[in-house]
């Protein structure tokens, strides 16, 4: 794991020192934090801070009837309240509620602050709801961490200005904000937010997991120890939030990033669905305490639904393991899953499954530090094809080539018809030089089995194809759509040079070479 050096903890300090407008807490907040470090202070005590804020106490008697707690009878002053929440939870909620509420107004920066929030307690709660799912004592405790996680992009924004502004409007990829935020300033919002964390006087642990989480993501794990799961915990929470904000324009993006969460938690894939399951049923409460939407209606109705659909079909078959029209039942919705996934002339996969893996293999890629090759392929002179034979015929030679390409694949690729005679191939763990291996072969297997037609008359079809890969040297991509434009612009050289070959996309080393890439770091 990286260590931070002193002349960077030095660099840190002293800016946060110098800079006039950092986020600050409100006074009851700090006065809070206080009582909490005081081991003598008595529950009167921070009940009488609390009421000097009546939006507060508002707030902590709404969470204390709302569905977070399932309180039947309803509580009706603030002794009743904070008796119900136990006290640590009583100063994580009102941490969080003072956050929200006095940073929103301090911060109105050149960054999408909206965005921002939104990620933020899409982070907390899923936190929490981790937390909760996995039988956690103080579940408030890890909604605090998960809140805490990316305050330091707000101390960055203060420190740097219109410069950092500019570098996290342009960052699309959580992992590029931090490589680039290294490189430029010499630290990251992760490391500043770690000793912002401290300078309020919070626990060290909250301190430690807003940095060591962001840290996590890039490293292999079997799960959390026992004895420090709390930035694991806010490092899944923190890829659940980002899957979920893209879940809209590319659906299954959450059930995707199950696998990465996977290797934080160590958590079946049914428990996963739970906390995912946790937080749809607490988005409606969490967006009425924290006056932020977190979810468009139709996309949590759909959440609800296949996740409601799923765990029902699933428990209905463990009671009937043994059933035979059970088993039937069971294949049947496996077949259309698939189907679901599949196009329907090739049978290869979808235009749209093939978005999710993609964005889901670019950050596997990114976390890991490991290739990923994209490979744009186009049948050439298909439109010879079909006006020579037919467009009955070009389905069939289309599906043929599919087929070929498909069974030439290795089992961690994944091949999609990305549409018309075009297909994109993903190459995982894949440097450019292996995948024009990979692409070679596949050309000589669909080249030299000619197609047949119905007059039994046989044709030769070949194709051309263009090859980009992201983390290979010093040559990376901002996002997963500049990876496949430049695999695209590659495609594009291979036919102009004369079709039937492959070409490779070269990153200029002075400037993006597709549209959203970096220049290797200097």
């Amino acid at each position: 794991m990286t260590h931070q050096t002193r002349e960077q903890t030095a660099d840190i300090v002293a800016r946060l020192k110098l800079c006039k407008r950092l986020p600050t807490l409100p006074t009851v907040a700090l006065r809070l934090v206080e009582l909490a470090n005081d081991e003598s202070a008595s529950l009167d005590e921070f009940a009488e801070q609390i009421t000097f804020d009546p939006a507060l106490a508002g707030k902590l008697l709404r969470v204390a009837n709302s569905s977070f707690y399932g309180r039947r009878r309803a509580v009706t002053n603030l002794s009743q309240a904070m008796s119900l929440l136990g006290l640590n939870a009583t100063i994580a909620l009102s941490l969080s509620f003072s956050l929200r509420a006095s940073l929103s107004q301090q911060y109105r920066s050149g960054f999408d602050t909206n965005a921002y929030w939104r990620r933020t307690l899409l982070t907390a709660l899923a936190c929490r709801s981790i937390a909760e799912e996995l039988d956690e004592v103080q579940p408030e405790d890890y909604l605090l961490a998960g809140l805490l996680q990316d305050i330091g992009i707000l101390a960055m924004d203060a420190m740097f200005g219109d410069p950092y502004a500019a570098l996290y409007q342009q960052s699309t990829d959580h992992q590029h904000l931090l490589v680039q935020e290294a490189v430029r300033f010499g630290f990251t919002h992760a490391q500043a937010a770690a000793h912002l964390l401290k300078s309020w006087g919070l626990p060290e642990r909250i301190c430690q997991s807003a940095w060591l989480s962001h840290e996590l993501i890039k490293l292999p794990h079997d799960g959390p120890p026992e004895d420090d799961k709390l930035p694991f915990y806010v490092a899944a929470a923190a890829l659940i939030a980002d899957a979920w904000m893209k879940e809209q324009t590319a659906p299954d993006s959450i059930e995707l990033t199950y696998d990465s969460v996977r290797t934080l938690l160590n958590v079946r894939l049914e428990k996963y669905r739970a906390i995912i399951g946790a937080m749809i049923q607490k988005i409606p409460e969490m967006e009425a305490l924290f006056d932020t939407q977190l979810a468009d209606a139709q996309m949590l109705q759909d959440l609800e639904y296949n996740a409601r659909e799923t765990l029902a079909v699933r428990s209905l078959l463990r009671s009937h393991a043994q059933d035979p029209a059970t088993e039937a039942l069971e294949n049947r919705i496996t077949v259309l899953e698939e189907q679901t996934q599949r196009d329907s002339l090739t049978g290869l996969y979808s235009r749209n499954y093939l978005d999710a893996m993609l964005q889901h293999e670019f950050e596997r890629a990114t976390r890991s530090n490991t290739p990923l090759s994209v490979a744009f392929i186009d049948v050439d002179r298909f439109k010879a094809i079909n006006d020579t034979f037919g467009h009955a015929m070009g389905d069939q030679v289309l599906a043929t080539v599919a087929q070929r390409l498909q069974a030439q694949s290795r089992q961690i690729d994944t091949v999609a018809r990305y549409g018309g005679e075009e297909f994109v191939m993903l190459l995982p763990e894949t440097d450019s030089e292996q995948a024009e291996a990979v692409l070679q072969r596949m050309l000589e297997h669909v080249r030299d089995n000619p197609f047949h037609t119905q007059s039994g008359a046989q044709g030769t079809v070949t194709f051309s194809a263009g090859i980009a890969t992201h983390m290979q040297g010093t040559q990376f991509f901002q996002n997963a759509r500049a990876l496949l434009q430049a695999a695209d612009n590659a495609l594009y050289e291979a036919k102009e040079t004369g079709r039937e070959r492959i070409a490779i996309h070269q990153q200029d080393a002075t400037r993006p070479a597709a549209s959203g890439s970096f220049p290797p770091a200097q």
